[in-house]
């Protein structure tokens, strides 16, 4: 019952799907607590897209078109919350010359030229990755890869929460408070297992492991660049690191088949 308040909770957060009030009561609203609960949250942000799939293919429609549909459903489910993290991410890594000044540039909202790039580079790899899958798996397998990516990839933004410390004073993830390192784990375990499942079908143990692989690769080497730029984690490369990793993971499976 504790995991499905956590997920329930945890969706709130990561989409805009309504989630009714009655799994808030008694919830001091720390999101941090929440994170066991994050991959679960992800197989439901995963269920809209799924469902496009299915409506894509009964119309016959190529992969390509069923591939940015679904990536343009996964981007009104959450609000394009992550894709606004890995925006401001761009335009603070590679737009300030400071730590001050990255995390100034990373607190607007207005987009620039290094966060609009980065955004129609995620965009188009996902389609293009997405849609080279669809081209090689049936509907139901498509739908495997679907759940398994997006629960995954949020167990590897909750593992990547805790294991940086905060960058910002103040700032979302800051006053969330850090991930308990057990409540982490246990999400990344769980985020395995549904990947393991869904990639296992579609690809067998090969999938599993580069998928599994190079986004571990992606995760040190992000964290590395995080650690050198801003000292840190923040609410928006939370973000980021959540859209890498879909990247990453989707990367592998396509290197696998």
């Amino acid at each position: 019952m504790d995991l499905l308040n956590d997920t329930m909770r945890a969706l709130a957060f990561l989409s805009r799907l309504s989630v009714p009030q009655v799994w808030f009561e008694g919830y001091g609203g720390s999101l941090s607590g929440t994170v066991r609960g994050f991959p679960l949250a992800g197989v439901l942000i995963a269920l809209p897209a799924s469902l496009i799939l299915l409506i894509t293919h009964a119309l016959d429609l190529p992969e390509i078109v069923s591939a940015l549909l679904i990536v343009v459903a996964l981007i009104i489910t959450t609000g394009a919350l992550h894709e606004d993290g890995l925006a401001d991410v761009a335009d603070g890594f590679y737009g300030g010359t400071s730590i001050d000044r990255r995390l100034e540039i990373m607190k607007d909202s207005a987009a620039g030229s290094y966060g609009v790039l980065a955004l129609i580079v995620s965009v188009f790899l996902r389609t293009a990755l997405l849609a080279t899958i669809l081209d090689e798996v049936g509907v139901i397998h498509g739908v495997a890869v679907i759940i398994g990516t997006e629960a995954a990839s949020r167990a590897v933004m909750a593992k990547f929460w805790q294991s940086l410390p905060s960058a910002r004073a103040g700032g979302v993830a800051d006053q969330a408070g850090s991930p308990p390192a057990e409540a982490a784990n246990f999400a990344l375990l769980l985020g395995a297992v549904v990947l393991a499942i869904g990639y296992g079908v579609v690809g067998g143990p090969l999938a599993i492991v580069v998928g599994a692989c190079l986004t571990a690769l992606v995760f040190v080497g992000f964290s590395a660049l995080c650690r050198k730029k801003i000292g840190g984690q923040t609410g928006d490369t939370l973000g980021a690191m959540q859209q890498l990793a879909t990247i990453s993971l989707l990367l592998g499976l396509v290197i696998a088949l």
